[in-house]
């Protein structure tokens, strides 16, 4: 099986990133930074794509897309029409779902008070069988104070959360997503307690693109649980986002 995790930059490079989720062929995307409406509206301010979610999915008829949003309304100018900004995760049909949902990490829906230092924080999930084996797919964004990636309460709390989760969920685990972390931070190291840091585990030397002109170089993470079988990881160096994708191959 093989899963992807891109932090998609809501769409600000959407020409390469259409031409590269096209032609991606995996099993499960996860996807950070994603705006959804109702509307024919495609954009939010200058370079946010108010309908990316609904361009995802057409371009990945075979599988089904689950948005889950944290905040109605909010962009960068004003608008007229309704939009969300939140996560996305496609899924390949044909698989064995048990459960699909999200568990806020931070905030609830709608909580974002003032700027975007607030802006409420999910956890997706999906809960499938491969081969008779249960697993369970996690991801998130992580959150963003505008003062680095540096532990705070708040970020230390939401890793508890994500340990509580991933304590009661079924079978195999896989966690990935924009954490929004350095790698030596305390916050990090909790989740690593027990599940295995492929970022680290693989020497990737950085997960962002030559796009991202700011000195601090991670911020994206995969995380398998020590049962699973990592049969390939990389995070190749192509300018779809300002982050890198993560792309692994597991069973």
């Amino acid at each position: 099986m093989k899963l992807i995790s891109l932090n998609t930059w809501a769409g600000k490079e959407f020409d390469p990133l259409m031409a590269y989720v096209s032609t991606s062929h995996a099993d499960f995307f996860c996807f950070q930074e994603i705006y959804s409406t109702p509307t024919l509206a495609t954009r939010v301010g200058k370079c946010y794509r108010a309908n990316l979610f609904e361009e995802l999915a057409k371009r990945l008829p075979e599988h089904t897309g689950y948005f889950a949003g944290v905040q109605e309304d909010w962009c960068d100018g004003s608008i007229d029409f309704e939009v969300e900004v939140g996560l996305a995760m496609f899924v390949r049909n044909g698989l064995k779902i048990n459960d699909i949902g999200e568990r806020f990490i931070f905030g609830s829906h709608n909580s974002l008070l003032g700027d975007n230092t607030s802006m409420p924080r999910n956890l997706q999930y999906i809960s499938f069988n491969m081969g008779g084996q249960d697993y369970t797919l996690a991801h998130l964004h992580g959150l963003w104070n505008g003062r680095g990636k540096t532990d705070t309460k708040e970020r230390l709390r939401q890793s508890h959360i994500i340990k509580e989760f991933l304590d009661q969920a079924r079978g195999k685990k896989i966690l990935c997503g924009d954490f929004n972390l350095l790698p030596e931070t305390r916050s990090l190291s909790l989740i690593e307690e027990d599940l295995i840091n492929l970022i680290r585990a693989y020497d990737i030397t950085t997960t962002r693109s030559s796009l991202y002109l700011k000195p601090l170089k991670f911020a994206d993470y995969t995380f398998v649980s020590p049962d699973v079988l990592v049969e390939h990881f990389v995070v190749p160096q192509i300018d779809v986002s300002d982050h890198l994708p993560m792309e692994l191959t597991f069973s």
